[in-house]
């Protein structure tokens, strides 16, 4: 009975989260599939409404299906193209590494201990709302926050876009160039897509069960991108299922928001604004030297640079005219980097 009463939770909860999503997207919200649901469902939880459900499956689904997502994105022409920008690729990943360790140096100072180095590094980190949300749940990290934090900063980077575009294009470079690159990859058959989901999941409880950090997100990400380069082949991932991994994640975020949490956001909320504007800051030197040492255009160096989610990144890109290859190899090595380093850094520091 109990299990059949998370079941029904679950779907209650899954339910509501879809009708946040379809809200947000109608007043074109960034991310509307997270941040849709996590306000529902947060404001749910926060009221006191506690809905059961089913948390393995679900968290397991989002892990997994955002190590796939990241995956996705290196294949055979990926490392082709890699190699013949290879200084930008190492340069743009240190420098976004560095950046978010030293953001998260100055979030945790300002919080006088009372959040963990772990939620601070993930909290700063140039990555997505989704990645370093599925991140600081695999490491232990406060998720309430690092959503929160990450979710303020995805909606300045959105919402300044547009402007420091133009502002690149104006100290020189075209403002967008077409990208002419074409996926000439075939389609897995079902048969290939069903080993492509036993070959994923393998892969993550692999790394679960070697103890790497994130391991169900990196594994995942491994597996997939193992499979891209092994057989040449295109898994497409659908967008529905896309926006089911964020809704899902968005469940397991909302079930941490507590009134400490939001008492503890709005108390670190001018640090956080300082971090952002620090990090949107050194993003755009770094677009600033990256157009002194390649050819790219404007609207490129500014989305291939800026810290925001691979996902929404990749999606303005394509609506901007950028070089969407170029923009997607520097955030998924940079976003691989991040969920490498920062538990390495975390660590380190105790």
């Amino acid at each position: 009975m109990e299990l059949l009463v998370s079941c029904a939770g679950t779907a209650a909860q899954f339910g509501l989260g879809w009708l946040g999503f379809l809200a947000a997207k109608k007043m074109r919200v960034p991310s509307p599939a997270i941040i849709g649901a996590l306000i529902v469902l947060g404001a749910l939880n926060l009221a006191g409404v506690q809905i059961p459900f089913v948390k393995g499956p679900v968290a397991f689904t989002a892990k997994v299906l955002s190590g796939v997502i990241i995956g996705q994105k290196i294949d055979r022409g990926t490392l082709g193209e890699m190699r013949k920008m290879l200084l930008p690729v190492t340069l743009s990943s240190a420098w976004m590494v560095g950046i978010s360790v030293l953001a998260g140096f100055l979030l945790y100072g300002a919080g006088g201990g009372r959040l963990s180095m772990m939620t601070c590094l993930a909290a700063s980190a140039a990555g997505g709302i989704s990645e370093m949300s599925i991140f600081a749940m695999s490491s232990g990290a406060d998720v309430g926050i690092v959503a929160f934090f990450q979710s303020v900063r995805i909606f300045v980077v959105c919402l300044t876009l547009p402007f420091l575009t133009r502002w690149m294009a104006s100290h020189g470079g075209p403002v967008s160039a077409e990208n002419t690159q074409a996926d000439c990859r075939a389609a897995a058959s079902p048969c290939e897509m069903i080993f492509f989901a036993i070959v994923v999941c393998g892969g993550a409880f692999l790394f679960s069960a070697i103890g790497s950090p994130s391991p169900y997100m990196i594994g995942a990400m491994c597996a997939a991108a193992a499979m891209n380069l092994t057989t040449g082949k295109k898994y497409p991932l659908p967008r529905w299922l896309r926006t089911v991994a964020q809704i899902c994640l968005s469940i397991t975020v909302a079930v941490t928001l507590s009134p400490e949490t939001v008492r503890l956001a709005v108390d670190l909320f001018a640090p956080l604004l300082v971090s952002v504007a620090l990090i949107q800051t050194l993003a755009l030197v770094l677009a600033w030297i990256l157009k002194r040492i390649t050819r790219w255009d404007a609207t490129t160096l500014v989305l291939a640079t800026c810290p925001g989610g691979l996902s929404q990144v990749l999606f303005l890109s394509e609506d901007y005219g950028a070089d969407s290859l170029v923009v997607g190899i520097l955030h998924t090595v940079r976003m691989i980097s991040i969920v490498v380093c920062v538990p390495i850094v975390a660590r380190a520091l105790g």
